[in-house]
């Protein structure tokens, strides 16, 4: 007896089984966004989905009165447009000749305007055209001079070298002169002392 309880069935080893067949399983999350009046009824045992359809009827007949006040407003501000046209075409019709002195001025004072801006540009050509002018000069003289800096350089380096040897010549003559001395002095010593 004791064995019997200790001994586990082959059925229940191994891995969990949950069948062959798939399951048609409806994982996603629906959320819900309820009005705190929406959420009184919700708690007090009425079903969601009343209050969900009842939301959706109220929500389809609001945009009917909102498309009605809207056509009305618009119609009053067509009334209004009419009446400020009509306005100004009485106001315009005594006024003509004086609406075409206007904008012959205008015109004469935006012509005067445009030959103005005109001459500036023409003033500002010709300064970016010196400017550039002057530009292309100077890059010549700056070449001119980088070239002549160069061969300052050279002559320079030349002249060191030269100066480095005749230094080493003079040095090397020194000492020639020095051991020339030394040999006419032992010379001279020999001849007058004897050896």
């Amino acid at each position: 007896m004791i064995s019997r309880l200790t001994s586990v069935s082959s059925y229940r080893s191994g891995p969990p089984r949950f069948g062959r067949r798939p399951h048609n399983i409806d994982t996603s999350v629906k959320k819900y966004q309820l009005t705190p009046e929406q959420l009184e009824r919700y708690c007090n045992g009425e079903k969601l989905d009343d209050i969900l359809k009842e939301a959706k009827e109220m929500e389809q007949q609001k945009p009917k009165v909102i498309a009605y006040a809207k056509y009305e407003e618009v119609v009053a501000e067509r009334d209004e447009l009419k009446k400020q046209l009509e306005e100004l075409k009485a106001n315009i019709a005594p006024e003509d000749d004086n609406g075409i002195e206007w904008l012959k001025r205008e015109a004469i004072h935006a012509h005067k305007l445009l030959t103005e801006k005109e001459k500036e540009l023409e003033q500002l050509r010709e300064l970016f055209e010196t400017a550039m002018s002057d530009k292309e000069r100077l890059h010549k003289e700056n070449l001119l001079l980088e070239n002549q800096i160069q061969r300052l350089k050279e002559a320079n380096d030349e002249l060191t070298a030269k100066n480095e040897r005749y230094f080493a010549d003079l040095m090397r003559l020194e000492q020639e002169v020095k051991g020339l001395r030394l040999y006419a002095l032992q010379k001279l010593h020999i001849d007058v002392y004897g050896a």
